[in-house]
């Protein structure tokens, strides 16, 4: 009988650790290894795709300032506002310190604006309750082509980000101006 408990203890500890090689344990989101993963499949997906590229504004900031525990915060913050936008239309993934991506399958150009609208909406709201300025500078692309260039598409995604956060920059450096 204790062989039997061993055994299905052993059987658990495989697929905890199983499941965390797949998952990011801040978070509890997909990790880059499961990003890469689904990337694979989805280069022969017959449908729509859409990524969302997501970056956490200012957490070197928070974290020199406030400390790694408010930037974890952060972090820990934006993938909750991901997940409850996005609930069961996508996917969530943390692919690398503050980088984040959705991915959307067979959603239009319209319902993928819709989700990012909703993040934005949960970011906001985040950051109002928030004593740490929450913010994301947010891209995406859409296509509906059988054959995709993923890292055609992730480029798009991640230039049409950083425009994104180029222009937060710029308001927040107007901003700044005309309060002198």
């Amino acid at each position: 009988m204790e062989r039997f408990y061993e055994q299905v203890q052993e059987k658990a500890n495989i697929d905890i650790y199983a499941r965390m090689a797949y998952m990011d344990t801040m978070t509890g989101l997909g990790n880059r290894t499961a990003f890469l993963e689904e990337n694979k499949s989805n280069a022969i997906f017959p449908g729509m795709i859409s990524y969302i590229m997501m970056d956490a504004n200012n957490l070197k900031t928070i974290n020199d300032t406030l400390g790694h525990n408010k930037g974890d915060e952060l972090i820990i913050t934006i993938a909750k506002c991901m997940r409850k936008a996005v609930g069961h239309n996508g996917q969530c993934y943390r692919i690398g310190g503050d980088e984040f991506v959705i991915i959307l399958k067979n959603k239009t150009v319209a319902e993928t604006e819709e989700i990012i609208n909703k993040v934005r909406c949960e970011i906001e709201f985040a950051d109002k309750q928030s004593d740490i300025t929450i913010s994301v500078a947010i891209g995406y692309v859409w296509t509906d082509t059988e054959q995709k260039n993923l890292e055609d598409l992730m480029q798009h995604a991640d230039d049409e980000m950083y425009k994104d956060k180029k222009k937060t920059k710029e308001n927040k450096s107007k901003e700044n101006t005309h309060s002198i």
